[in-house]
């Protein structure tokens, strides 16, 4: 990969530029991070596979040398010098090795022939960097040529001054004072610390048998997986019939129908059991179906909703029975549970003290970790939905954790899903048209002659706000006498809505628990003209 278009990639994908000001520092953190990721790796490793084959590498050395990669070229590119350290880095060896001194003479009988043909390859290598022709690995061939130690010795030698330098990039953080009271480390330019980083990247890249091309290859691949925001994956069950299809639009209602109880009604039939917490303590876990529901949208995967809908792949036996099955719904649990996991871990650490349970989990999805989205590739590794790409995962999480946030907030709630457009969209109105028995019926009237209009049920609007207040006030006194309560407790029935014949009905206190007591949750009701007043009655419909 040419060095030139590696710059470009890390330029394209550091969404810190967002942040100027805080850039630099992203970068540097980032570099001291992966370095001791890239030591952890590494030991590992050397110490678990013995001195014999400890230059066999893995998919976690090559990801952590990837990083180190990019956060090196992060901090250069912040700094405003784009690739310059790469070439820079082979200037100063060069003089290093042609230099008069003792230390320079010592080099050169170590390095033996190398150092004459690493001086001789150099001015070829700076003519091609000028030109946007050299690549990452005709500089790790070439810095390779002044390694001092050799094998195994060299990738201790590598680890302990990568330490050292992310520890000098550090101390440009340093005040005035600190820097001038502490000496233990050098005031070195960004420039040649970086330098020498790449070649410690690069001299490990060598050790291992690895092309620094490749490695930079599978870092750009595993970033554009997150950040290449392009095209979403194509839908898994696309090619299907339309019976056998996630449908593409559709409206799911949560409800709170007991005590730390709710319910998911679509097309007026339930969807799945009443769900509660299955906790000591209460923390909205009964409402984690929304977050099937943003895999539904985001992915187009859940087999968890296919059965509850019926569109499971019958038609296709072995597609029905692996990415439809129980092994697919137990994969989806397990990947729902992790990211709630996740979540809470994430609030702990951004929520303020004393700030309880009842904060968003996660609302940007650059507090994701790379590491929790490898995990969920892991886990649907062999199904459909290791297709999708860490940026569709993302989604998932953002959204499905705004919606879980909304409804935990007010136990209630539509969600509008588009597979289509991989959209979810939350309204705080619950209409359900859904059948059951005629729990209650309330009757109440409203004097609306004095007004010379009359009202009829189809000119009922849905908002509450834009019916008569005498018909709303009607309508609630009907609910109470519904539920056989006293107009005492009117205070505690809101009437949110009216569509189609149903009442969007909010209950607190004694109203709700006479709800919940009784299986109410829908009210169905009419309005008609009689003389000057409008008779509205309701029917409490249970289940």
């Amino acid at each position: 990969m040419l060095v030139s278009r590696y710059a470009a990639f890390v330029e394209s994908s550091d969404v810190s530029k967002a942040t100027p000001e805080a850039r630099f520092d992203i970068a540097l953190y980032g570099l001291v991070g992966e370095v001791g990721s890239l030591v952890a790796a590494l030991k590992k490793r050397l110490l678990s596979v013995g001195r014999r084959n400890w230059n066999v590498p893995n998919a976690e050395i090559v990801e952590e040398l990837g990083d180190c990669l990019w956060y090196t070229f992060a901090i250069s590119a912040a700094t405003g010098q784009s690739s310059g350290f790469v070439v820079s880095d082979i200037i100063s060896l060069v003089a290093e090795i042609a230099d008069d001194g003792p230390r320079a003479g010592r080099i050169r009988d170590i390095l033996g022939d190398d150092a004459v043909r690493f001086v001789a390859e150099a001015p070829g290598f700076i003519e091609r960097w000028s030109d946007g022709d050299a690549t990452l690995d005709d500089y790790r061939r070439l810095a390779f040529l002044t390694a001092r130690t050799k094998d195994d010795q060299l990738v201790e030698v590598c680890l302990a001054v990568l330490q050292q330098l992310t520890a000098e990039l550090l101390r440009t953080k340093l005040p005035a004072l600190e820097k001038e009271l502490n000496h233990r480390l050098p005031d070195r330019n960004v420039e040649a610390l970086l330098g020498e980083t790449i070649w410690h990247i690069a001299a490990l890249a060598s050790l291992y048998g690895l092309a620094l091309n490749d490695v930079a290859e599978q870092n750009v691949s595993k970033l554009e997986r997150r950040f290449g925001r392009s095209h979403p994956t194509p839908l898994p069950d696309r090619d299907r019939p339309c019976s056998e299809q996630l449908p593409r639009q559709f409206e799911v209602s949560f409800v709170t129908v007991g005590p730390g109880r709710s319910r998911m009604y679509m097309d007026g039939r339930q969807l799945g059991d009443d769900l509660t917490d299955n906790a000591y303590a209460e923390d909205g876990y009964r409402f984690h179906d929304v977050l099937h529901l943003a895999l539904a949208a985001k992915l187009g995967w859940s087999p968890v909703l296919r059965k509850l809908m019926g569109r499971k792949r019958r038609s296709d036996v072995r597609l029905d029975e692996i990415e439809d099955g129980a092994r697919a719904m137990i994969v989806e649990e397990t990947v729902i549970k992790a990211i709630h996991a996740e979540g809470l871990r994430i609030a702990a650490l951004s929520a303020p003290t004393g700030s309880g349970d009842g904060i968003p989990l996660v609302t940007n999805g650059r507090d994701i970790p790379f590491a929790f989205l490898k995990r969920l590739e892991s886990l649907v590794s062999g199904l459909e939905a290791d297709r999708n790409r860490y940026w569709e995962w993302e989604d998932v999480i953002v959204a499905g954790f705004d919606l879980f946030h909304r409804l935990r907030r007010h136990g209630r709630g539509t969600v509008s899903i588009d597979v289509d457009a991989r959209t979810l969209t939350f309204s705080t109105d619950v209409f359900l048209d859904a059948k059951g028995s005629c729990a209650g019926i309330g009757t109440a009237s409203a004097s609306i002659g004095e007004r010379g209009q009359k009202i009829s049920v189809a000119s009922l609007p849905a908002p509450a706000n834009e019916v008569r207040p005498e018909i709303l006030d009607a309508a609630k006194l009907a609910v109470l006498r519904s539920l056989a309560l006293d107009v005492e407790h009117r205070a505690e029935i809101e009437v949110v809505g009216w569509r189609n014949g149903i009442l969007d009905v909010k209950a607190a206190g004694v109203a709700r628990d006479e709800m919940w007591r009784r299986g109410i949750f829908v009210f169905r009701a009419t309005c008609a003209d009689v003389g000057e007043d409008a008779i509205v009655t309701t029917f409490a419909i249970a289940d």
